[in-house]
């Protein structure tokens, strides 16, 4: 055995088990109430860039589902919260991510949703450090509620902005397969 492949198959195997091995996320609460709206967790997932742990994302629905396509046209109360787990996850960064995945979400037509996407942006212009938590609540009739650290942001309109916004995890063409599955609870 050669100097070379000595230090390059323990190299080799450290990395295949770190990609082959679940990143488990931190606990999320298992319910949260919004405006007399009970939602129960459905499930949780880590967000993985660059062999780097970046944000837990939960999915909260009324009750349970594993359809991601039956969650996504739905017109019921519903959320995603978003947990900073990295200091990599900037204002920036953040604006920069969910612009891509609503391209990804919407296979580049976001031109029906311009508006609303410049109104998410705009709810990013305070600084995000690790241990911030972010929740997008679709209440019917009133749009995604945007909520930093409990804090109420900025209402943003329009189901075809939902499906869009949570199409970026659920959609056809998620950002991260495995993280779509995990929020469906498998």
């Amino acid at each position: 055995m050669t100097i070379k492949s000595k230090i390059l198959l323990p190299l080799l195997i450290l990395i295949s088990a770190f990609i082959l091995s679940p990143i488990n996320a931190a606990e999320a609460p298992s319910s949260m109430e919004y405006q007399g709206s009970e939602l129960v967790l459905n499930g949780q997932g880590t967000r993985v860039k660059f062999f780097m742990k970046v944000y837990d994302t939960s999915l909260y629905l009324g009750s349970q589902s594993s359809d991601a396509e039956e969650i996504l046209n739905s017109n019921e109360a519903m959320a995603i919260r978003i947990d900073v787990t990295s200091t990599m996850v900037t204002s920036d960064a953040l604006k920069d991510a969910l612009n891509s995945g609503l391209v990804k979400s919407t296979g580049s037509n976001t031109g029906p949703i311009n508006e609303e996407i410049e109104q998410l942006i705009s709810t990013f212009d305070s600084d995000v450090t690790d241990g911030d938590f972010f929740e997008f609540i679709y209440m019917p009739d009133a749009g995604i509620n945007v909520l930093k650290n409990s804090t109420y942001i900025d209402t943003i309109p329009g189901i075809e902005f939902k499906k869009a916004f949570f199409g970026i995890w659920l959609s056809k063409n998620p950002i991260q397969k495995n993280l779509k599955k995990a929020m469906l609870g498998g």
